[in-house]
């Protein structure tokens, strides 16, 4: 019972060991795709829309600190940053997008309903 708790426990360690290898690769690919992904944001209107600017924000300073992170060797903290830079710049995305076209539905119903209480 003891050598096979033992097993384990050193098959459960030589498991991490070879996923922290795998994992200190450096996330160029999620680098590539932060970085499309911000710059989709910007070029849909992200940096004018102020509740997408803030996300967008957020995307870049993410992404400049992962780029930080990966020259000291620190990859699995810069794929955490990465991974929340492209959430937050498909935020802004989003955002940039949908923001412009509620303000014109408001803007739209506020005129019909102008034009029909001229109506009566």
């Amino acid at each position: 019972m003891r050598n096979t708790l033992l097993a384990a426990v050193l098959a459960l360690g030589a498991s991490a060991c070879a996923t922290a290898q795998v994992k200190s690769e450096a996330p160029t690919a999620r680098l590539a795709e932060s970085t499309a992904t911000v710059r989709a944001a910007r070029e849909a209107g992200a940096a004018v829309v102020p509740e997408a600017a803030t996300y967008l924000g957020f995307a870049q300073q993410q992404v400049l600190q992962a780029e930080a992170l990966m020259a000291r060797g620190e990859h699995e903290a810069a794929d955490l940053q990465l991974r929340q830079a492209v959430a937050d710049a498909r935020l802004a995305f989003a955002l940039a997008q949908a923001v412009p076209l509620e303000n014109e539905a408001r803007q739209l119903a506020e005129q019909a309903e102008r034009l029909r209480r001229g109506l009566r």
